[in-house]
């Protein structure tokens, strides 16, 4: 007995230390991964300010040198403690028309470190200008796409600028680049109903020269976080932060913005950290119940067997406080080490140790002490034994007590349910979190309740019977004592391990049909320049391909209304896509209703026809609405399905192997494909945190609970062997002794399997939108929300773990009874 108490102490202790660390280190990597994966200058915080004609201050780069020291120093603690030291600071006019010409455009620019960054590949860098004439340094790739070579003068308006030299990046994978992309490429940007693009080069200048022009000139000052600096810890400080420093800016004396998005990135993973972090508190919690329940369970059996040392101490004169000071103390040198034990095996795992963590194991170790106390003192306690208390209605008394605790439980149960659903676990009311096991208790409350009414009715049409065994057994069972303990232990494992599963499961589902939506088909080929027919041709019959439907992916202006409407134009055979993506988990758009019409979003939907430039000039006519078509992103603009095979083609949806297409992909095309995007959404080390410990909590949770119900048995083997033997000896076989203790002990434990199973299938759906885990599976909302399926494999799964809980259990009830006792 004292080697299992211990192996369960040390096994919860194990668990309920280990989860939280593992959990706070993917919490970390998530951040870091967070931080790093972003765009810098999104994760940046910039400062700007805006100088016009008529204001003077910051003439040279000494002054905006000192503008950013003053800056830095407005920087609560916890956002200096995040932030690179490295200065980076810039300062650029508007683009100029070069040499009048239309949709050529110059700006000039200076960033601080820049001279440090390039490397000229022709001519060297610009000197300091004089006057309206400035020297200029242009990007090479920039400077072959605008033909503009060394020794150029280019006019830009009232300025002039001498081309010096060409420059690219010394070390392209620098940080700096990032920050800085508009210093390797030419801009392409298209104005609403323009027909043509305007092309945009930024070069590099003398910065006190181009400080001293009479310019408008933008000046920005950047802050880049430290990936690595940024934990879970310190996330929400550093947010607090962020907000601060933008309070502190607008008290300067000049006009500055702070513009970023480090701010939203914190608060997205604030949000994720928040569901999280509660998530696993749910688990926990359910751990904790089933934990100390099982332990309970192995506690009352110790002391059973020790009741006789007991009552011999009592009987020599020891009180009743020694008799309790020395079965706890015995509990005491069991529990305690083996907790130290579990906790300091569970530091192995790699992450900061939390509140949980430290305190969870010596919880347990006191809760498992309390417990022997607590039964020791009430089973030597004289006046709980007192005939005058048992005549003054002491039982009626612990009834009503009874009743009493399943009203508030019940209550308490329903008014955390009804929070969970309206406010959402992410909030971080710790009053929240249990409630999932609130509801698994009022469950296991209600089996106790109406379980032996379902076992008296079983007994009286057994009793109508002649066989003997079914009598014997449903009698046995009817008269089971102790049975609250392993009903409110078995319930809630089984129906936590069960949710577990499903909710895994599910999540599973979900990033797979967050990935088919992202591709939009087994594999995508993306090419802005579009597919040429050569290379369809090969494609579509290279070995291993299946399908290829060829679709046209662009963006236009609707010509609706005063300025027209950004839309987003996808043309596409609707009939042969759908064919394409037969059995995937894709639902795609319904046929117009004219064959010549075309399907439009909403907004577009009340137009008789309109006009578009793209891919060709054409009139829409609308003949139905589209709210979305897979891997297709429209963005705020509208959404245009044009469902025909297009003229020409710059996306090639593909059935078949990845490994088939790759090699026969032009230069400049991008292939995506499911297997990838769903990699992308499972390989962030939160969802994988996530999914593992919704895995480790289920598995345990089994664990416990087919433990407890081994205790359960064991605990009546007593009683259990006296009454078969004195059967045998009346001539009972060891067979129908075997199926006695099976009728005996399965009425109880089939009804509570069936009951936890049934409510961890219904707590996603009575759960609802209270843990929205959509942020784990690819941004798709409504995962694991009310109303959604069960996912099958899960379910199964989850019912194969109650069934075979009990069938575990019922096989060594009939082996142990078969022999004259259980256990």
């Amino acid at each position: 007995m004292a080697a299992l108490l211990a192996a369960l102490v040390f096994g919860a202790a194990l668990v309920v230390s280990a989860l939280p660390r593992m959990v706070e280190s993917s919490l970390d990597a998530a951040a870091r991964s967070l931080i790093g994966a972003a765009p810098p200058g999104t994760a940046s915080l910039t400062v700007q300010y805006t100088r016009g004609f008529d204001l003077r201050p910051m003439r040279t780069t000494a002054d905006a040198a000192r503008a950013d020291t003053a800056w830095r120093a407005l920087l609560p603690p916890a956002l200096r403690e995040v932030a690179d030291p490295d200065p980076l600071f810039e300062f650029s006019a508007s683009p100029m028309l070069i040499n009048g010409q239309a949709h050529r455009y110059l700006t000039l620019k200076w960033v601080s470190g820049a001279d440090r960054r390039v490397r000229y590949v022709e001519g060297g860098p610009p000197g300091p200008g004089s006057g309206t004439r400035l020297e200029v340094a242009v990007p090479a790739a920039a400077a072959t796409e605008m033909s503009i070579r060394t020794g150029d003068t280019l006019r830009l308006g009232e300025l002039t600028a001498k081309v010096t030299g060409l420059f690219e990046p010394a070390r392209p994978a620098d940080r700096f680049w990032a920050l800085e992309p508009e210093l390797t490429y030419v801009i392409h940007h298209r104005v609403p109903l323009a027909t043509e693009d305007d092309l945009i080069v930024t070069a590099l200048t003398d910065g006190d020269s181009l400080a001293g022009a009479e310019l408008p000139m933008i000046f920005g000052w950047l802050v880049t976080p430290a990936p690595d600096r940024v934990t879970a810890g310190n996330a929400a400080a550093v947010l607090a932060a962020v907000e601060e420093f933008g309070r502190r800016l607008d008290r300067q004396d000049l006009e500055l913005t702070l513009s970023t998005g480090f701010d939203r990135m914190l608060q997205e993973y604030l949000g994720r950290l928040a569901v999280t972090r509660a998530l696993i508190m749910v688990f926990l919690s359910g751990l904790a119940v089933v934990c100390l329940g099982t332990t309970a369970l192995a506690v009352l059996l110790l002391v059973r067997r020790v009741h006789g040392a007991l009552l011999l101490m009592r009987a020599r004169g020891a009180s009743l406080a020694q008799v309790v000071l020395a079965c706890g103390g015995a509990v005491a040198l069991v529990a305690v080490p083996a907790a130290a034990a579990g906790q300091a095996a569970a530091g192995l795992v790699p992450g900061a140790p939390t509140a949980p963590a430290l305190l969870g194991p010596a919880a347990l170790a006191a809760g498992t002490v309390a417990i022997a106390c607590a039964v020791v003192a009430l089973r030597h306690s004289a006046r709980r034994h007192s005939p005058r208390r048992r005549a003054q209605g002491w039982l009626t008394g612990s009834a009503a007590r009874r009743i009493v605790m399943e009203i508030l439980v019940l209550v308490v149960a329903l008014a955390s349910l009804r929070l969970l659903r309206t406010r959402g676990l992410g909030t971080g009311d710790a009053f929240l979190a249990p409630a999932p096991v609130l509801l698994t208790l009022a469950a296991a409350m209600a089996v106790l309740r109406g379980g032996p009414a379902v076992i008296h009715l079983a007994f009286r049409a057994a009793a109508r019977r002649t066989a003997a065994v079914p009598f014997l057994g449903l009698a046995a069972a009817r008269a089971v004592p102790a049975a609250a303990l392993p009903v409110l232990t078995l319930l809630p494992a089984v129906a936590l391990a069960a949710y577990g599963m499903v909710a895994a499961g599910g999540l599973e589902d979900a990033q797979r049909q967050a990935a088919w939506e992202r591709t939009g088909a087994e594999i995508r080929v993306e090419r802005e320049q579009g597919i040429p027919p050569e290379t369809l041709e090969r494609i579509v019959h290279a070995p291993g391909v299946r399908a290829v439907v060829p679709a046209a992916v662009g963006t236009t202006t609707a010509e609706v209304g005063f300025g027209g409407r950004p839309a987003t134009v996808v043309a596409v055979d609707l009939d042969a896509y759908r064919r394409l993506v037969a059995g995937s988990p894709l639902r795609l758009p319904g046929r117009p209703a004219r064959a010549t019409g075309a399907l439009v979003s909403h907004d577009l939907s009340a137009m008789r026809s309109f006009e578009i430039g793209w891919p060709v000039r054409t009139t829409v006519t609308p003949a139905g609405t589209v709210d979305e078509i897979p891997g297709v992103r429209a963005g705020d603009g509208a959404l245009i399905v044009l469902p025909a095979a297009p003229e020409h083609a710059n996306t090639l949806l593909i059935a078949g192997d990845a490994g088939a297409v790759r090699p026969l992909l032009p230069s400049g095309a991008r292939m995506t494909t499911v297997a990838g995007a769903l990699a992308d959404i499972t390989g962030t080390p939160l969802t994988a945190a996530l999914t593992a410990t919704l895995r480790v909590a289920a598995a345990a949770l089994a664990a416990y609970a087919l433990a407890a119900v081994a205790i359960a048995l064991t605990g009546g083997a007593a009683r259990r062997a006296e009454d078969l033997g004195l059967l045998r000896a009346l001539g009972l076989t060891r067979r129908q002794a075997g199926l006695i203790t099976v009728l005996e002990a399965a009425p109880l434990l089939v009804l509570t399997a069936v009951a936890g199973l049934a409510a961890g299938l219904a707590m996603p759906a009575l759960l609802g939108p209270g843990i929205d885990l959509s942020a784990y599976a690819g941004g798709r909302p409504g995962a694991l929300a009310a109303g959604a399926a069960l996912p099958i494999l899960p379910a199964a799964l989850a019912g194969a773990l109650a069934t075979g809980v009990a069938a575990v259990a019922l096989a060594g009830a009939y082996l142990g009874g078969s022999r004259g006792h259980a256990g």
